[in-house]
């Protein structure tokens, strides 16, 4: 807002208030007096643009967003463990620990003979990325067996500011009350792990409300997320409601292409860091686009790093957009580059 009161600004103000018959060319005593000043004024108007900017939500760094969001009752989701089945040849403690590379996991409940929910003692996706032989941290007797084989409720970072954000201001500008669609998204989003809702009030007949969730990546969500997700719906819902939770479904979006490289740089390196850029549009646009888009991808595979040029760009083996269903969310599938011949 005020990027255009410059030092050079204020200076030459200050300079047109001084009678021209003085001498107030640079180097001179008023000159060099007002310089000083006029810097020091120029500071406290970088400050007061930042200080504007904290005031609105839609501005604001993390702070003081955190700091707008609690005068509501929001607060960041903080990281949360991943939760994992393991199994064993003989029945185990709860509380015993294993270890798998560089992370360890606890053992907190029996699922059946043998099988066991393990806590990953560190919060974040990285608890998500393991499966494979576990080593017990203390001596078991006759234990020979020890395995992670499931995810069963995936671990997820800390909020991110622009998740934050948008939970915010879809709060304040689409309030909630009396069991109205608003309501049941506010209640879904506020379950840790949740990353995109979609509610269908009357969705089977009358007095019913059917909630379609995505997980903190925007892909299928695990039964145990759907459980937690129905549970603390039922826990706040009107009475006579009848809720039901279901995970939106994936569509896998395959990309082919040919495209031209700039010299030096690595197909590999360029395939990759596009199947990232792909990655993170799907994911945005979860529930919010009904189709993707051959021109949007396109753009995005343009603007990757190393890439000229493209041509014979395909999604699914065609060469036209791709149609997502209602209750479907589209993810990165594989993604094969081919150079192009000169």
């Amino acid at each position: 807002m005020y990027e255009n009161i410059t030092y050079e600004v204020i200076l030459n103000r200050m300079l047109d208030r001084v009678p021209d018959y003085m001498d107030k060319r640079e180097g001179s005593v008023i000159y060099d007096a007002m310089a000083p000043a006029a810097v020091e004024m120029q500071n406290l108007y970088i400050e007061l643009d930042w200080a504007l900017e904290q005031v609105f939500s839609g501005t604001a760094d993390r702070d003081n967003l955190i700091r707008r969001c609690a005068e509501w009752g929001i607060i960041p989701y903080p990281a949360t463990r991943a939760v994992l089945k393991g199994e064993f040849n003989i029945d185990i403690e709860s509380g015993k620990r294993f270890s798998l590379g560089t992370l360890n996991y606890t053992v907190t409940e029996k699922i059946s003979d043998r099988i066991y929910r393990m806590e990953c003692e560190t919060p974040g996706a990285i608890g998500n990325r393991f499966l494979g032989t576990l080593i017990p941290i203390d001596y078991i007797p006759d234990l020979t067996h020890a395995e992670l084989t499931e995810v069963l409720l995936e671990g997820n970072e800390e909020e991110t500011t622009d998740a934050l954000r948008e939970r915010f201001l879809f709060k304040v500008q689409k309030p909630s009350t009396s069991g109205n669609a608003y309501d049941y998204y506010n209640w879904t989003m506020e379950c840790p792990g949740v990353g995109a809702a979609k509610i269908y009030p009357l969705a089977l007949e009358p007095g019913t409300v059917k909630v379609v969730i995505a997980d903190a990546d925007r892909s299928a969500a695990t039964p145990e997320l759907i459980a937690r997700v129905k549970s603390h719906i039922e826990e706040l819902r009107p009475i006579g409601a009848d809720v039901s939770v279901f995970s939106a479904g994936e569509k896998a979006i395959a990309v082919t292409a040919r495209v031209k490289l700039q010299n030096g740089v690595n197909l590999g390196g360029v395939q990759d860091l596009f199947r990232q850029e792909l990655a993170g549009f799907l994911q945005e646009g979860a529930f919010d686009i009904s189709y993707i888009s051959l021109a949007r991808v396109g753009n995005l595979l343009l603007n990757t790093a190393g890439v000229e040029d493209f041509t014979d760009l395909r999604l699914n083996g065609q060469s036209v957009n791709v149609s997502l269903a209602d209750e479907e969310i589209a993810v990165a599938g594989i993604v094969t580059l081919e150079v192009m011949q000169s």
